[in-house]
């Protein structure tokens, strides 16, 4: 399992990491993702699905 660390965001900033993440997969091809963020688009979207089921749970919306 990959070491963690504990981080504090506000919705907004959450909101904006999650977009962020989505507008690589829409804009740079898939086998140049690694290069951008060390994800490739399946981790992409695992940590993008991860993070809105987190707002969602917290009662913010996307």
């Amino acid at each position: 399992m990959d070491e963690t660390i504990d981080v504090q965001l506000t919705p907004n900033e959450l909101r904006y990491l999650i977009s962020c993440g989505v507008a690589l997969v829409q804009n740079l091809p898939e086998g140049s993702l690694p290069t951008y963020c060390h994800f490739n688009k399946a981790q992409i979207v695992e940590f993008s699905a991860r993070m809105r089921a987190r707002l969602d749970e917290a009662g913010y919306d996307m």
